[in-house]
């Protein structure tokens, strides 16, 4: 009796026992069930926090810094940043001259790379681009995994002429276009691209902004798709008042001929607008107060210097853009700058502006430009002033130029 009572309790606890964890199964089924369905309508529902922000690349390099990324035992001998150079510094595409050509031959290269301090390497060349490839850091004789390495590029997106980001390894940039949200500060340098108007225009550089003609002014390219689209803008091109506002642009170009072909409708207001911009001469609207410098297929614009080399403020409308030089140059006092989806903001703003101000900003203007940007010469010896400063002082055989250090006291 004891023993069969015992057999039955036994079989009702083993039961209840199977029951429960048939339970619990089925409720862990059906909870991963909906953890997945949550996340497969969550992911696809999700926008990226860089998506429709055409500069804001989400190109991730590898992070580094000065000291988890440089051999600094490279760089004590010698009193001067000795560079090795792997090949000819002449990007593909420029029809300008490029600063930085005059570096090989300089005092500051060397072709003994025992000797060197720092290894360069020009991505987007026309060798790279006549023998159709893209190239591949990790194959240079003296990488060390991309230690004390540069690479020089003014391509208008790294993906055109480089390869994936993380085959940077340890290497620094110097390029035209960095990005506040991928930028490695003080290890990654911003540079100008080459100067294409290499001349200051004497009777309108020494013109206070007061005496100019115009407020405000651009002459330029209306670019129908991707970057720069916001130039066709009614708040952009609203700011042309024909009197002491002119904006004009043209529709020419052999992207957007491409495009009218297929998509006409994107042309609205084009043959008007050339009529506009073929009666102003793009020289006489440099004799303004303000011009504008907006991006277009790049953040980096040839304008901004163009402006500047004519006594101008510049108006810069960019996102996400590190300007060149910014360990050197303290660019808030000299242009103004504006997000692409600000542009309404821009003439309100600069009506706004007291005088001593305007005044200020162009005089500042004026000593960054000769200091930094006037010629090639000037370029060159700021790209070794950015890369000296990224030793933040701990390397006494570089020390800063004496003409620099006086002109920040």
């Amino acid at each position: 009796m004891c023993r069969s009572g015992m057999g039955t309790l036994l079989k009702a606890a083993s039961g209840m026992l199977l029951e429960r964890s048939r339970l619990v199964m089925f409720f862990m089924t059906w909870n991963f069930i909906l953890l997945c369905l949550m996340l497969f309508f969550g992911a696809s529902n999700h926008v990226p926090w860089h998506a429709n922000k055409l500069w804001h690349e989400p190109d991730a390099f590898p992070r580094c810094s000065m000291d988890a990324c440089f051999n600094f035992s490279r760089c004590d001998d010698g009193d001067n940043l000795l560079i090795y150079i792997y090949n000819d510094p002449v990007p593909k595409g420029l029809h300008v001259p490029m600063y930085l050509e005059s570096l090989p031959g300089s005092e500051w290269h060397t072709t003994d790379p025992e000797q060197a301090c720092l290894f360069f390497y020009f991505s987007d060349t026309e060798a790279n681009k006549a023998a159709w490839t893209k190239p591949a850091f990790s194959r240079l004789p003296y990488w060390n995994g991309g230690r004390n390495h540069v690479i020089v590029t003014f391509a208008d997106r790294w993906r055109d002429t480089n390869p994936a980001p993380e085959s940077l390894g340890m290497a620094s940039l110097l390029s035209t276009k960095l990005h506040h949200t991928t930028y490695r500060s003080a290890f990654d340098i911003a540079i100008p691209l080459p100067r294409s108007n290499p001349f200051i225009i004497e009777e309108l550089y020494h013109l206070s902004p007061f005496e100019r003609k115009y407020f405000l002014t651009f002459k330029g390219k209306r670019y129908l798709s991707r970057e720069g689209v916001f130039r066709g803008s009614e708040s952009f091109r609203g700011m042309n008042n024909g009197k002491d506002v002119v904006v004009v642009e043209t529709c020419e170009g052999k992207t957007n001929t491409k495009l009218l072909k297929s998509h006409p409708e994107l042309g609205s207001g084009c043959k008007e607008g050339q009529a506009v911009y073929d009666s102003y001469d793009y020289m006489e609207l440099m004799n303004s107060t303000f011009a504008l410098a907006p991006a277009g297929r790049s953040p980096a614009s040839y304008r901004m210097f163009e402006v500047m080399s004519n006594g101008a403020i510049p108006v810069l409308i960019a996102d996400n853009y590190v300007k060149p030089f910014e360990t050197l140059i303290q660019w808030q006092y000299c242009l103004l700058q504006f997000p692409t989806n600000e542009v309404h903001r821009v003439l309100p703003t600069l009506r706004a502006l007291p005088r001593k101000e305007v005044e200020d900003r162009q005089r500042y203007c004026k000593q960054v430009y000769e200091e930094f940007l006037m010629d090639d010469t000037a370029l060159v010896r700021s790209v070794i002033r950015s890369l000296k400063e990224r030793f933040m002082g701990m390397m006494p055989n570089f020390p800063l130029d004496k003409d620099f250090m006086k002109g920040h006291n």
